[in-house]
């Protein structure tokens, strides 16, 4: 097992600078030395970026098969569309490299399963590039949980909704269900999914409402989601991407026969009982850099062989849930996740 991971970075668009920004923190333990991405001059541009302002010494590689083929890289960092991310993890798999992939980890359950099945048969680590999954305060919160400081689990409420114009809207595949697998609960809402399956999963049924405010969208922009978890306990999730702006509070609350949970609000992670001084307790503060924490995740099971904590069947089980959330849409019912289709 190696101490020190050399990493490709695939894809080289706007979530790219999240991931380098990450690697940096983390310099004692790996480093991006190569980049490539379809697009050579975005590549070129982002290497000579990058390498001016994080100190790096990235160059571009011509093809992805020279990158699987170089013995001096042990990991690939898959930053792109959707669309390429099975191809490209089973590919690093076979060739013997780790993964880390952006969610979501592909556009249908029966790519996630074979992603998963590649890195199984070589041995690598495939791990799925969802912050949410391994966010300080959502880790805390299911430790609490838990401890049982909140009691018996009762369910979850969460919101998600901001307009995300900008920059983002130059990303065209973002807005193309073909290329992205959906619309905006694919995309944005399945980080706040994500935290429903951590701190409540695993979802039993789910019913879905969806529709489309702005022309800029390629899928739906807003969704209600209603999901019920295996123990009984019942979540919600209001998810848009066509509000004019972010309302400040948190971002969920787990509730609890004795207390509850809130995550963001001011804080990381409050806990919130009638026996606390106040009522509430701050548990965190602040969660940091969320990629960092995500980088330092993985890193861990890669190079100590810690537990994986966010494996490819966490980014099966986000997309399922998504998938059924639009499959409920879709046919105006509710649906049952034992009964969807890989």
């Amino acid at each position: 097992m190696t101490d020190f991971l050399r990493v490709a970075l695939i894809g080289c668009g706007l979530i790219s600078d999240d991931h380098i920004r990450a690697y940096a923190a983390h310099a004692d333990r790996a480093k991006i030395t190569v980049c490539y991405d379809i697009d050579a001059e975005k590549a070129k541009s982002r290497a000579a970026k990058l390498n001016a302002h994080v100190a790096a010494s990235l160059h571009v590689a011509a093809s992805l098969e020279d990158i699987l083929a170089d013995p001096n890289v042990d990991a690939l960092e898959v930053c792109t569309p959707p669309h390429l991310h099975p191809e490209i993890c089973i590919a690093a798999a076979r060739a013997g490299k780790h993964v880390l992939c952006q969610k979501p980890l592909a556009r249908t359950v029966a790519e996630c399963d074979a992603m998963i099945a590649a890195a199984h048969a070589a041995g690598t680590v495939l791990f799925y590039g969802e912050t949410n999954r391994t966010l300080p305060s959502a880790l805390e919160a299911r430790r609490v949980m838990d401890a049982g400081r909140i009691g018996q689990f009762v369910g979850i409420q969460a919101r998600f909704a901001y307009w995300q114009g900008g920059e983002i809207l130059n990303t065209a595949w973002r807005y193309d269900p073909a290329v992205a697998g959906g619309g905006q609960l694919l995309d944005s809402g399945i980080h706040a999914l994500a935290l429903l399956n951590t701190l409540g999963g695993p979802v039993e049924s789910v019913s879905c409402y969806t529709h489309r405010f702005r022309p800029e969208m390629g899928g739906e922009d807003t969704t209600a989601v209603a999901v019920q978890f295996a123990g009984g306990a019942v979540g919600s999730l209001f998810s848009s991407q066509a509000v004019g702006t972010w309302v400040p509070g948190p971002l969920l609350t787990v509730s609890g026969t004795e207390g509850a949970l809130t995550l963001g609000g001011g804080a990381a992670l409050t806990l919130h009982r009638p026996d606390l001084p106040d009522r509430s307790e701050v548990l965190l503060a602040d969660d940091g850099n969320q990629f960092a924490a995500m980088i330092g995740a993985y890193l861990n099971a890669v190079l100590r062989g810690a537990e994986n904590l966010s494996p490819g069947e966490a980014g099966r089980q986000d997309l399922q849930l998504v998938l059924a959330a639009y499959q409920s849409a879709n046919e105006k019912c509710q649906v049952l996740l034992a009964e969807t289709a890989p």
